[in-house]
């Protein structure tokens, strides 16, 4: 879609809503409302326009063209705004409420799609605050949305990075540093001898990890702390509007606002649960953190009892290694568009599906770059065989602008039409893996490929989801509970066997790759295809290494989200210091303080998650890891590829999306109410 034409085009679609909506107003009485004349016709809009909206909203993360980009953007603010708009609406409110108090029998999806527009209505102040208050809700909101944007576009747009020479990046690997940008003779001076380390995911972890020097890694943590500095005051003012908007409403704080449509009902149900992991976590984590600075003092002069931030990654690593986890001998066995296909093959064989690769030619225009492949997917199941279920985009390389990191971007969600027909999903799997260099593809290192079948299992949600509406489609739920199916699945990613088949040489990829091996490697015998069990043993053994560490860092951040959105009072809220808190609980819970307050950051301006709709909600990451560790226990240990464990598991899960109470949902399923014991006997 061309960029001229994207706002526009955005305009048309929702005006198409509103003339829906105002038919429902002006034709139906509140004497006559019922489902089928009031909601029936909102949900029929809702599903025709969802497609339309996605490609738009798609757009901002990926586009090539920064003009389109920048509409998408602004497109996205129209829709924003005119949901704003409807929710305003006293008239449908009212006939909304007519149905509601009239009780009908509706089936579990219709009902629950009543329960979310009600409550989009009463969220915004119906029944509650007069028509100069909502008003002044929702202009509340849609500066909130203002802001958002603002600060995930400086997120998405920030190019910086430091200027490190060879010397001081020393120990990192050769593939990186073929990656970072080379310098050259300038006005600035002589940087021909200088690397230029972004500050993405990717670079900054191989300096973290990797760097033989403590200064280079201090200066490179510190450095990245310190970004975006445009971002702090953006940060506290959606504290404070988020704060005012939820108190003008009647709850205590935004967090209880949030929570209100969670499967954690309440704060002190958050709290709660986020209190008993720490008391469990701490004395674990205690001694793992002494590991690694018994590997440390080795390094050093004098011993010291403490670990600065930017050592943690670097002595994490040796002490792996000492497991002997070749991280960078693994990463060979995972080229990436060969691991791509291999975890295809993984869900073709679960969850009985068919991935087809779609000529580029039959998807020319339907694809916003050529690093785009769409594959169609069909169902192979016994009565099900040759059924369509939807496509798989995937986009996979790093680009200038794009969002970087790993998401699932839903493109088209599945729905029934007014006919009956199925609409048949399309997701994207929308990655920012470093690009291929002359002289090899690119690699995968096992936390980037487990990152890599994390997203492409939300992929396959969407893709086997069967929902009549789009709003509860695939992992269209409380962010406590859509998590849970991927990070499930990344226990096949610590699994020996499923690593194995997973697995493949990068030489044996290209003839020209393995010629460059033995160049490079004179006299010696051709790697195996297959990760062999002395690389792979040691990596399986290796997931318990400060693994209480890792969700210590997951604690803290759910920490910190708590802190700053269950703030007891307004003026609380204003005097709060946001950057102070981050720091000490990072501190606090992650055993890992910082010598110097002055090589402090201010780290929520790179936080991207609670700006962008897991707000009071990262606790949910935590939740998602004690809930798929009792699935898992209890349904695929034994064999993670049972067909018969997958096909109750995608009928009892996966194909009702949000359709259905999770908790219900999740109980049913399992037996009987989720426990975190799971999860702590797998530590």
């Amino acid at each position: 879609m061309p960029a001229e034409e994207v706002v526009s085009t955005m305009k048309q679609i929702l005006n198409e809503q509103v003339k829906v909506y105002n038919l429902v107003a002006k034709t139906v009485h509140l004497s006559d409302a019922c489902f089928e004349n009031v909601i029936k016709p909102l949900i029929n809009v809702e599903n025709k326009i969802q497609g339309q909206i996605a490609v738009i909203a798609m757009l901002r993360y990926a586009s090539p063209d920064q003009a389109a980009r920048e509409a998408s953007d602004e497109a996205i603010m129209h829709m924003r705004e005119s949901g704003s708009d409807i929710t305003t609406r006293k008239d449908i409110y009212l006939l909304v409420k007519a149905v509601k108090d009239k009780s009908e029998n509706l089936n579990f999806e219709d009902a629950k799609y009543l329960d979310s527009l009600m409550k989009d209505f009463t969220r915004s102040g119906h029944g509650r605050l007069n028509e100069d208050q909502i008003r002044l809700y929702l202009d509340r909101r849609n500066q909130i949305d203002d802001l958002r944007r603002q600060y995930n576009r400086n997120v998405r747009n920030d190019d910086g990075g430091l200027w490190l020479l060879l010397d001081e990046l020393d120990g990192v690997p050769a593939q990186d540093l073929a990656r970072f940008s080379q310098g050259k003779d300038s006005e600035e001076g002589d940087r021909k001898d200088m690397r230029f380390v972004r500050f993405t995911r990717a670079d900054v972890n191989a300096v973290m990890q990797y760097s033989k020097n403590s200064a280079t890694r201090k200066k490179v943590y510190v450095a990245n702390e310190k970004k975006l500095p445009q971002n702090v005051d953006l940060f506290k003012q959606i504290l404070l509007l988020r704060d005012e908007n939820a108190r003008l409403l009647g709850y205590s704080s935004h967090a209880a606002f949030r929570l209100e449509n969670r499967v954690a009902k309440s704060t002190d149900w958050v709290d709660k649960f986020l209190e008993e992991l720490e008391q469990f976590l701490i004395p674990q984590g205690k001694k793992e953190m002494q590991a690694l600075l018994d590997k440390r003092n080795l390094d050093l002069v004098e011993s010291g009892n403490s670990m600065p931030p930017w050592d943690y990654d670097y002595y994490n690593r040796l002490v792996l290694e000492d497991l002997d986890v070749k991280h960078n001998q693994i990463a060979e066995y995972f080229p990436l568009q060969k691991t791509v296909s291999a975890m295809l093959e993984v869900f073709a064989s679960c969850l009985q599906l068919r991935f087809v690769l779609l000529d580029p030619e039959l998807v020319v225009n339907s694809i916003w770059h050529d690093d785009v492949q769409v594959w169609a997917v069909w169902d192979a199941r016994e009565g099900f065989k040759g059924d369509f279920v939807g496509y798989l985009y995937t986009d996979l390389l790093s680009r200038p602008n794009k969002h970087q990191g790993s998401q699932n971007v839903n493109l088209q969600c599945g729905y029934l039409k007014e006919d009956g027909k199925r609409v048949y999903p399309a997701t994207i799997l929308m990655c920012s893996f470093p690009r291929p260099t002359a002289s090899s593809c690119a690699l995968l290192k096992h936390s980037e490929m487990t990152s890599l079948f994390h997203e492409l299992g939300h992929g396959m949600h969407d893709l086997v989801s069967r929902t009549s509406s789009v709003r509860f489609h695939g992992h269209r739920m409380p962010p406590d509970f859509f998590e849970v199916p991927s990070v499930m699945l990344e226990n096949w990613c610590w699994t020996k066997n499923e690593l194995r088949q997973m697995s493949c040489h990068y030489t044996k990829v290209s003839p020209e790759y393995m010629t460059e091996w033995h160049r490079e490697n004179p006299g010696q015998e051709s790697p195996p295809e297959k990760l062999p069990d002395e690389l792979l043993d040691p990596l399986v053994k290796s997931r318990s290494v400060s693994r209480a560490l890792w969700f210590l860092r997951q604690l803290a951040f759910a920490r910190f989200d708590m802190a700053v959105h269950n703030v007891s009072t307004h003026e609380k809220c204003l005097n709060l210091d946001p950057g102070l808190v981050f720091n000490n609980f990072m501190e606090r819970l992650r055993l890992l303080p910082n010598p110097n307050r002055g090589d402090r950051g201010h780290p929520q301006a790179d936080f991207h998650h609670l700006v962008s709709g897991m707000d009071a909600g990262y606790y949910s990451y935590l939740c998602a890891a004690v809930f798929a560790a009792d699935i898992y226990q209890n349904t695929f240990i034994e064999d993670p590829r049972s067909q018969a464990a997958w096909e109750k598991y995608r009928r009892g899960i996966l194909e009702y999306g949000g359709s259905r109470d999770e908790m219900d949902m999740l109980e049913e399923f399992l037996g009987h109410r989720p426990s975190s014991e799971y999860l702590l006997r797998s530590l």
